[in-house]
């Protein structure tokens, strides 16, 4: 066995000083790795507040590269041609890229997510037509728990590339009440019953009730409040609740909706009394 190793260096390049030296370079770059690991992993802990999945996958990435380094140090001391070593790297490197490509985009996206927090855990966002409350932050996906029940899971690159709305970085969103009084009315009165109708439901703070249509055939009113997106929808039914049954104990005849309502109607169009009736000869029933 001996004789063989022996032989083995006599035919090459390098001797026992060339091994010594590149199994000290093994042994260097595999301390070092571990080191970079844990040194970029309690660095970006402290300072990125990035998560923790990926924490440990930049931490990976670096002790590989210094792996991959060291590999390449060993390869020059013992005199193989780096050349063809660096050819071939690039052409693993390149088929990579090109097989893994959407993967490392979602990975690129979710570290710059990570570093610049536009959302957080907990967050609710719509991103491309969905909606819910963020659930998990991973290197490749954001989990989203919809208001039905649903689980969706969306590519970090779709929060970068498409409009991102978060209703939970402000901490409060609007919400909008319409109303609409179709009974002889003025338009003080309106405002009055609809501001008492809501006075122990919406939050004084923040509410306003407008005036949007003042006219001969109907009130349109609009009340305005903020409120955190989780209490938003309880808000809007018990206001419409409220000021539905305040219209209909003042005898009033009306719509009330969370949806903005049609466009004003001035004049509308009653069908024509039947002939011989009280009203057939009349032209205000026309």
């Amino acid at each position: 066995m001996q004789d063989l190793i022996n032989n083995l260096l006599k035919k090459s390049s390098f001797d026992w000083w060339d091994v010594a030296l590149a199994a000290v370079v093994v042994v260097v770059g595999w301390l070092a790795s571990g080191w970079g690991r844990r040194g970029t992993r309690k660095l970006l802990e402290r300072w990125s507040g990035m998560s923790a999945e990926m924490t440990n996958l930049l931490s990976r990435a670096v002790r590989y590269a210094i792996l991959l380094l060291t590999i390449g140090v060993v390869l020059s001391i013992l005199g193989a041609p780096l050349q063809p070593v660096l050819a071939a790297v690039i052409i693993v490197a390149t088929v990579a890229v090109l097989a893994l490509r959407g993967i490392a985009s979602n990975f690129g996206a979710g570290i710059v997510i990570q570093a610049r927090r536009p959302v957080r855990m907990g967050d609710t966002i719509e991103v491309d037509g969905w909606s819910g409350r963020i659930v998990e932050l991973s290197g490749r996906t954001v989990l989203l728990h919809t208001s039905d029940g649903r689980t969706v899971r969306l590519p970090n690159t779709m929060l970068l590339q498409q409009p991102l709305v978060n209703a939970s970085e402000s901490g409060s969103v609007r919400s909008e009440i319409w109303v609409r009084i179709t009974t002889p009315v003025d338009a003080d009165t309106a405002l009055t019953l609809v501001e008492t109708a809501v006075a122990e439901v919406v939050p004084q703070s923040g509410r306003q009730l407008l005036l949007e249509t003042d006219g001969p055939e109907q009130v349109d009113l609009c009340l305005r409040f903020w409120c955190t997106y989780d209490e938003r929808e309880e808000l809007r039914s018990a206001s419409v609740r409220e000021i539905s049954s305040a219209l209909s104990t003042q005898g009033h005849v009306g719509w009330v909706s969370s949806r903005r309502l049609g466009a004003v109607e001035w004049v509308r169009n009653s069908p024509a009394p039947p002939d011989g009736s009280p009203f057939s000869g009349d032209p205000r029933r026309a």
